[in-house]
């Protein structure tokens, strides 16, 4: 099966919060030989959490994200076939344990996945994304109703543009270099709300709510971490 589940994908199936979420994972930024994360910094490539932390440092795990990421860039059509033959699977899952499924697509990269999620219109997909047109198309509504887009903050990203966003209505990923997230984020002047993005995964609006910083700790290996804050990728 392409689409997994891990510990934290797991914490979205507590009572409180009754979602089945699975996710696709392949190796992030150009490991595999292809360029999977167009809006990656260098900061956020050298402290990459899903090369650095948990068990994506194993060589195991390393190994098949590379292996997806190539299937799927050499032979998409059949790919794609296990894809949908996956998510089919997920959802009676979800069906049998009475929880609404919940697909995630980019675990470890940041594709355009439209033609997969148009053929599920009632199935409900997450995604972190760094692509800026991606994210407008998404607060503008021209996205599919049943895709919700989470920014994910880097480095070089100006403040004046995650501003822009969280005034819209959108929610932006921080990741935060200190032990503890802060309460707030103070930017252009305004104060806005930090909720945990490590509680769970499934980013919704009725779940986070809308115009909030997503506040991720830093995790990783020391060395990745110590480029995290050197590059300011985690601030």
């Amino acid at each position: 099966m392409l689409l997994a589940t891990n510990h934290k994908l797991q914490k979205s199936t507590k009572e409180s919060k009754p979602y089945l979420l699975a996710g696709l994972t392949l190796a992030p930024h150009s490991l595999s030989g292809f360029e999977v994360c167009n809006g990656a910094s260098e900061g956020c490539r050298s402290s990459c959490n899903m090369w650095f932390s948990g068990l994506r440092v194993t060589p195991q795990a390393r190994y098949r994200a590379v292996g997806l990421t190539r299937w799927l860039m050499e032979d998409r059509e059949s790919f794609l076939r296990q894809l949908n033959r996956d998510i089919a699977k997920h959802i009676r899952r979800a069906e049998q344990a009475q929880l609404t499924p919940v697909v995630r697509l980019n675990m470890g990269s940041d594709l355009d996945w439209m033609e997969v999620i148009q053929q599920w219109p009632y199935l409900l997909f997450i995604d972190y994304t760094k692509i800026r047109s991606r994210f407008e198309s998404h607060l503008s509504g021209q996205l599919p109703s049943n895709y919700h887009l989470t920014f994910s903050r880097h480095e070089k990203h100006k403040e004046t543009l995650i501003e822009r966003f969280l005034s819209l209505g959108g929610n932006v990923a921080h990741v935060f270099k200190e032990p503890e997230l802060p309460k707030t984020l103070q930017i252009g002047g305004r104060s806005y709300a930090i909720i945990s993005g490590d509680e769970h995964d499934v980013r919704l609006p009725e779940l986070d709510g809308t115009g909030v910083v997503v506040g991720l700790k830093l995790k990783g290996t020391n060395a990745s971490k110590d480029q995290a804050r050197l590059s300011g990728f985690a601030s």
